[in-house]
């Protein structure tokens, strides 16, 4: 019995109605808070005697009253001996007109107006929290109400705080508000310098969607009502607009124009949706007709969870369907962001209690996203310089095809007349044997004939094969003997007869890329024979190869007439050719600077110079070293 008498006593005490205020510095004022429903828009704290207080607000949260204000109502006494100091404080961003009165033996002695559209700026403490102040001499009593107006008539869960608390955690809280903002604005300026350096459009929508991220954080934390109060129709705009840039980024870095064509049009609609919503809702939050700003919210947290779910639904089709990389990592990502998203709403409508303030969890959230998504991104560059080394690989190898058919018929037609002398020799060898005139003196002298053209033949076709191998290997060779190979795989494919004039010591030992070097020269030399064919000029190539520190220097000069400046200008660029469709791809100088400057790390220039064309090419004696240091 006595058991239940102190139980009875206990309860009575906590749940009396009102907070009592002792030593602690913090206290949770939601059992202590009663509501009423107010009659009208303009009713005031005088009109409050009759009002009938409930604990909670389910008897007037109805959609009857859905656009009405509500009273809460705290009592609170000081029963220490000293003076106290405390602030109600609340993170809650979702009220848009709070009215707070401080009453002491019945008259107001202070008054407050905060919220979205009357933003406090004359708070204590420089915060986006609401916060307003209490001070109770000892044993003295106060009563507080406030009169609000929010989004589905949410709680708003004040606590009662001491102004040492306060100034300890703002210290720490403007140190994570700095961290978030400085690591957000960091990000999108990396990843517009990534643009500008790249090009590539999924950086640009991302760059869209961290500074719409960004712009939404300082209007939600309170940052643009109260120093930019002229602009808040930007952050208006910024809850619709990281969306939109989001979305963007998705159908872009996921390629769903390409691979899910019906994902991307539903998403467009979408996009659509986010539109149109955010322009309603500047409407209507600037006319204050919250009714309507009450059904587009709800309206945007039902196809929210609608959105994620189908862009985290695509994203793990694309990784585990189509075993895409980069969608696997996105899958990962947005499964964490989404699942903590998820949580976070049922903080703010205080359905789940945390000790950590929401306002740490949705900005550490929001950096831990964009975060991994510069990551990814950063880890697309690798993929795309992938594929580009790719695409150069597969040029490189359809010039060599091109080549190839041209080269076939030229060899088919050069080898006639070697095959020919052949052919003759072994005639003179067998009427010297049959006029028994074959002694050891001519038999050597017919061998000996053979043997020369079929040199011939085994180093043309050594040339070719080595010119269309597939190997790409460090290796030791003459540069006299890739000058003899392109001089020869050259001449093959011209009638015309061909002059070549070469410096004193073009035998110079290096260690590269032998076939990559061979196709290089081979494309400059058919461009001076061509240009010469084209001028009716007997072609001369004079090749000029030093020295220079680890460099070989080889100069190519032709004297074809030289080419115009305007042409020169573009002579690198893909597909660029004066030929005639039939006659060119417009690849081959483009080739020719892909495999000096990329592949070989040398770098190559063309100039006019006397009655041509000179072509400078400089490559590293020794590859293994430029090899060696790219690797580490």
């Amino acid at each position: 019995m006595r058991n239940f008498f102190l139980w009875l006593f206990l309860s009575t005490f906590l749940f009396s109605g009102t907070l009592e205020l002792g030593s602690d510095e913090i206290y949770k004022s939601k059992p202590y808070m009663r509501y009423a429903l107010a009659s009208d828009m303009n009713e005031t704290y005088e009109m409050l005697e009759d009002k009938k207080w409930e604990v909670d607000k389910s008897s007037f949260n109805t959609f009857e009253n859905r656009d009405k204000s509500y009273w809460a109502k705290l009592e609170v006494k000081n029963r220490s001996s000293e003076t106290k100091n405390y602030y109600l404080q609340s993170e809650n961003q979702f009220t848009y007109h709070i009215e707070f009165f401080l009453l002491k033996n019945g008259k107001v002695v202070e008054y407050i107006e905060d919220g979205v559209i009357a933003k406090n700026k004359e708070r204590e403490f420089n915060t986006n929290h609401m916060i307003f102040p209490l001070s109770l001499a000892p044993h003295e009593e106060a009563t507080v109400y406030f009169k609000i107006r929010n989004y589905n008539k949410i709680d708003i869960d004040f606590s009662l705080v001491s102004k040492e608390y306060l100034i300890d955690f703002y210290q720490s809280y403007n140190i994570v508000e700095g961290i978030f903002f400085g690591g957000m604005l960091m990000i999108m300026f990396y990843n517009l310098f990534l643009y500008f350096l790249l090009k590539f459009r999924a950086y640009l929508y991302y760059v869209f969607y961290t500074f719409w991220l960004t712009v939404y954080f300082a209007g939600l934390f309170g940052f643009s009502q109260r120093y930019f109060p002229e602009f808040t129709w930007i952050f208006y705009i910024s809850s619709g607009a990281f969306f939109v840039s989001m979305t963007l980024f998705v159908q872009s870095i996921l390629n769903l124009k390409e691979q899910l064509s019906k994902i991307n049009s539903l998403l467009n609609i979408f996009i659509a949706y986010f539109v149109v919503a955010t322009v309603i809702n500047i409407f209507v939050l600037e006319a204050q007709e919250f009714v309507y700003a009450q059904l587009l919210f709800n309206l945007f947290f039902t196809l929210v969870p609608l959105y994620v779910m189908l862009v985290i639904s695509v994203t793990y089709y694309l990784a585990y369907v189509k075993k895409e990389t980069i969608a696997r990592i996105y899958s990962w990502v947005w499964t964490v962001v989404s699942f903590a998203g998820f949580l976070l709403p049922l903080v703010y409508l205080n359905i789940i209690e945390t000790d950590i303030p929401s306002d740490y969890i949705f900005q550490f959230l929001m950096l831990f996203e964009v975060l991994c998504f510069s990551f990814v991104l950063a880890y697309k560059i690798r993929v795309i310089q992938r594929e580009q080394a790719e695409q150069q690989i597969l040029l490189v190898e359809q010039n060599k095809l091109a080549s190839m058919g041209e080269m076939i018929s030229s060899i088919a037609h050069q080898w006639r007349q070697p095959l020919s002398e052949i052919n003759g020799i072994v005639l003179n060898l067998y009427v010297d044997y049959r006029k028994e005139k074959l002694n050891e003196e001519r038999f050597t002298e017919h061998l000996n004939g053979i043997e020369e053209v079929t040199s011939y033949l085994s180093k043309t076709i050594h040339d070719f094969m080595n010119l269309f191998s597939h190997k790409k290997e460090l290796e030791e060779f003459s540069m006299l003997d890739v000058i003899r190979s392109s001089q020869r795989l050259a001449v093959i494919s011209f009638e015309e007869e061909v002059s070549f004039l070469y410096s004193q010591d073009i035998n110079i030992q290096m260690f590269g890329y032998r076939s990559e070097l061979i196709q290089a020269l081979l494309i400059v030399i058919n461009n001076a024979i061509d240009a010469s064919k084209q001028n009716n000029i007997s072609a001369i190539i004079s090749i000029d190869i030093e020295k220079v520190d680890d460099m070989i220097s080889i100069n190519i000069e032709d004297n074809g007439g030289g080419i115009s400046e305007e042409i020169l200008r573009d002579a690198f660029n893909p597909y660029f050719t004066t030929k005639y469709e039939s006659q060119g791809t417009g690849l081959g100088l483009y080739i020719l600077k892909m495999i000096i400057e990329e592949s070989m790390h040398g770098s190559v220039k063309i100039i006019n110079k006397n009655q041509g064309v000179n072509c400078e090419i400089r490559v590293p004696l020794n590859m293994k070293h430029i090899r060696e240091k790219n690797i580490f």
